[in-house]
């Protein structure tokens, strides 16, 4: 089975083989990627439980994550998106942290909306 995983705010191939994916960081932009699972709320889950924020709602932050555009992800540093492989896809949820970016912050922004 052959999977690849691009970083959705900075279009780098995190992974690309027939491996399968785990967590780690776009080595194009420094995002950490967190999820995995088959369904967006469950990936999205997953990560906030890994990112220390598994008090939000993982429905919400879905949904908002869904709601922005490729520009406001970027802006934020935070973005949803589905590697490609041969069988069903996984969600994979991508946080920058750098600077004065929180990516506890802005999930909880995104939480509120």
């Amino acid at each position: 089975m052959t999977v690849r995983l691009r970083c959705p705010l900075c279009e780098v191939v995190v992974a690309d083989g027939t491996a399968d994916i785990s967590p780690g960081t776009c080595p194009g932009c420094g995002a950490r990627y967190e999820g995995g699972q088959a369904s967006a709320p469950d990936s999205v889950r997953t990560a906030l439980a890994a990112f220390g924020a598994d008090t939000l709602d993982a429905m919400a932050v879905t949904s908002a994550l869904f709601a922005c555009t490729p520009a406001e992800s970027a802006a934020r540093g935070v973005a949803i998106t589905s590697d490609q492989r041969d069988g069903f896809y996984c969600w994979w949820l991508f946080a920058r942290e750098e600077g004065d970016c929180d990516v506890v912050a802005t999930l909880g922004l995104l939480d509120s909306r």
